[in-house]
């Protein structure tokens, strides 16, 4: 099939990396995995961090203008034609305003993955975009669920006769290391001047105002908490709060090394070298750093969320934690600096359930038999 595809918070070729962008991706791979060929078809952003009305009104005529642009194509045979329209991740703070009209005009299935509704938002600084989210999700021919706290608020504004498929978070597998997990340690500690002999604690995450930066909050005030343990931090990622966090760790400056943002091989290399991940995860969805981990063999310390609860299995690959809870925070995570052979067969466990669960391959099979139901 001819898919077009649309992400309204974070389109693919976005230059930022963020695990939003990483998914679009990856359901982009997924659909061309099953056979059909995706085009992007807008890069418009429809992100409205702030709650301004005004932005979201401009938003909303960008978007009419995008979808101007793309139907006047399809009528004039500039662009071929698309069988259905396939929107990633649509929420109150960034909503399709494109997709369902431009499926109503041509007569295809609409069709979105990860989307929500927060019936605490109306009247209030969002509602513009949290009207338009329950209008693309009743007009919507499919629904793709990746987080189970989502479906209760959606379940009443889809249509009877939408289909629905609830799916596992997944990612891509990457090739096993040649080397053992201390040899990697070994390399990327005299590449990066750190201690190899100390376990290391791993975080990656954006740098941005909100729920990421009282993560970082939260983990900070966890490890002042472990002063007498043996760990090292390493923090990768960037972002517009950067400084604020990085002042929020002084306290343990010298236990931390701040990476930055890196590429996908580097932080591979470190998933590989470390030997726990930890990140509180206030409000995350299902958090796609922590999948990756659990894929590179790395026992989880996480605040549990509907979606987190998903990829991490409570005493088995990691342990969860109430979110923003500093000192349970801190009591898992000596747990495990207390045990390191509980580490490794934590990891162990970790892995094999991403092989099982969470793999590419099967998720793309399962969004391939879904599409081609709607058509």
């Amino acid at each position: 099939m001819q898919i077009g595809f649309y992400a309204p918070l974070k389109s693919p070729d976005d230059p930022i990396p963020s695990g939003d962008r990483t998914i679009a991706m990856l359901m982009v791979d997924a659909l061309t995995q099953g056979g059909h060929s995706p085009r992007i078809m807008s890069a418009l952003r429809a992100l409205d961090i702030s709650g301004d009305p005004l932005r979201q009104e401009n938003i909303r005529r960008q978007a009419e203008e995008e979808r101007d642009r793309i139907l006047k194509g399809f009528e004039a045979a500039q662009s071929e034609p698309i069988d259905l329209w396939f929107t990633y991740h649509l929420f109150h703070k960034a909503p399709d305003w494109i997709g369902p009209k431009v499926c109503a005009r041509l007569g295809i299935p609409y069709v979105v993955a990860e989307a929500s509704y927060a019936p605490r938002q109306k009247n209030g600084p969002w509602d513009m975009g949290l009207q338009q989210v329950g209008q693309a999700l009743a007009c919507a021919s499919g629904v793709i669920s990746l987080n189970p706290r989502d479906i209760p608020c959606i379940q009443p504004l889809i249509s009877e006769n939408a289909a629905q498929l609830s799916l596992r978070p997944f990612a891509h597998d990457t090739p096993q290391r040649n080397l053992s997990k201390q040899d990697r340690k070994d390399k990327l500690a005299k590449e990066c001047g750190l201690d190899a002999d100390v376990p290391w604690l791993l975080s990656v995450a954006m740098m941005r105002p909100g729920d990421k930066q009282r993560s970082y909050e939260v983990l900070a005030q966890s490890l002042e908490l472990l002063p007498n343990q043996e760990w090292r931090l390493i923090v990768i990622g960037d972002g517009e709060v950067k400084t604020n966090i990085q002042q929020r760790f002084r306290s343990v400056s010298d236990r931390v090394f701040f990476a930055g943002s890196l590429e996908p091989e580097k932080v591979h290399a470190f998933l590989d070298a470390s030997d726990l991940f930890v990140w509180p995860a206030i409000n995350e969805a299902f958090g796609m750093a922590v999948l990756e981990a659990q894929r590179h063999g790395v026992a989880v310390v996480a605040g549990r969320t509907d979606g987190v609860a998903t990829v991490v299995e409570q005493g088995v690959t990691g342990t969860l934690v109430n979110p923003g809870d500093a000192a349970l925070f801190a009591e898992a995570v000596a747990g495990f600096l207390n045990a390191p052979a509980r580490c490794q067969r934590f990891g162990a466990s970790a892995r094999k359930k991403f092989l099982a669960l969470h793999n590419f391959h099967s998720a793309s099979q399962q969004i391939d038999t879904f599409l081609r139901s709607l058509i």
